[in-house]
């Protein structure tokens, strides 16, 4: 019974131990249930049923993604192998490499609310016309396709995509794009951990072929798929953050959705929450949501955005203080 209280996680008085276990089951569920969807498009010839199968797999898709942000928060399991296995294979779904997905995704924390992330907002100095395109490339699905392509530019020729055009070194308005705050942390690795992260996303594309291979699929039918998972998740990616304050570590949103929609994608909603503590699994966020603050709907922010552009208005935030970034690089792995 003592060992067992030792490996508990204890914050602000709440058991935020990841749960194992149930992390498991329901990621070998997804699992299987994306495989059959996928499956499903493809060789079940009535269109109710496919157009179903498409519908359900943009939501299980994102329970996966949701279970990658679990692992590159080292949330997903106690165990840090355990966790680091299925990070990868949670990111062979999306698909991206896991390395690579966690040092972007962090940085994210680090710079959010940041010029780099201002997606809803522009600058004089900045290309309006640049920056309209990016932020309906959120709002429709498109802007999923770069982790991918970024993660495969980095497998194939990781020194032209750090130093290339869309790091933003050569053009300020390109970099303001996105490019330069998630690639400027790949500077100066290790060989060792380049080469690691290369050989994840090569892990990741030899498994989506295998989908092809394995499961019989058609490229009309991955599309659709995946398509309406990337509606779906690019949206996301940016209405819980749009018109809230600079703020590193309180600039986003605990969106309101149906408990459906918040099941299928973990909590991610509670997005506040989950950017004031980061290391807490997706099973307590919920504990920490202040429910007597303004709390808008996904959609009135999704569809705000559809309106355009709006002028920065706010200075820049403050920097990121050295308690916040302990938690943000926090992996207590008990074994």
């Amino acid at each position: 019974m003592g060992e067992l209280m030792s490996n508990k996680r204890l914050y602000q008085g709440v058991d935020i131990t990841p749960p194992n276990k149930l992390n498991i089951f329901i990621a070998i569920i997804s699992i299987a249930a994306a495989l059959f969807l996928l499956w499903a498009t493809t060789h079940i010839p009535n269109i109710w049923i496919k157009l179903l199968c498409i519908f359900l797999f943009s939501f299980v898709g994102n329970t996966l993604f949701g279970f990658l942000h679990e692992t590159v928060h080292s949330s997903f399991h106690t165990n840090r192998i355990i966790n680091y296995i299925f990070g990868n294979i949670f990111a062979a779904f999306f698909p991206t490499g896991f390395t690579f997905q966690k040092r972007c995704h962090l940085n994210h924390h680090r710079q959010n609310r940041t010029d780099f992330e201002m997606f809803e907002a522009y600058h004089d100095n900045d290309s309006k016309t640049l920056k309209t395109i990016m932020l309906y490339f959120i709002l429709t699905g498109v802007y999923w396709t770069n982790p991918g392509i970024g993660a495969l530019w980095l497998m194939i020729h990781p020194n032209s995509l750090i130093n290339g055009v869309f790091s933003g070194k050569k053009s300020y308005k390109i970099g303001r794009m996105g490019g330069a705050g998630m690639l400027r942390h790949l500077e100066g690795l290790p060989k060792e951990e380049m080469l690691k992260m290369r050989l994840e996303v090569f892990f990741s594309l030899c498994f989506q072929v295998s989908l092809f291979l394995l499961l019989g699929l058609t490229w009309w039918s991955w599309l659709l798929c995946y398509a309406a998972f990337a509606f779906q998740w690019s949206g996301l990616q940016y209405s819980d953050h749009a018109y809230t304050d600079r703020d590193i570590r309180n600039g986003a949103w605990n969106l309101r959705v149906s408990k459906w929609t918040q099941y299928f994608f973990l909590n991610y909603h509670h997005h506040l929450a989950h950017h004031q503590h980061p290391h807490v699994s997706w099973l307590y966020l919920e504990s920490f949501v202040d429910k007597s603050k303004y709390r808008p709907t996904y959609w009135e922010i999704y569809f705000r955005m559809w309106k355009g552009l709006t002028k920065v208005e706010q200075q820049a935030p403050k920097p990121m203080d050295p308690e916040f970034e302990a938690l943000i690089n926090s992996e207590d792995f008990s074994n």
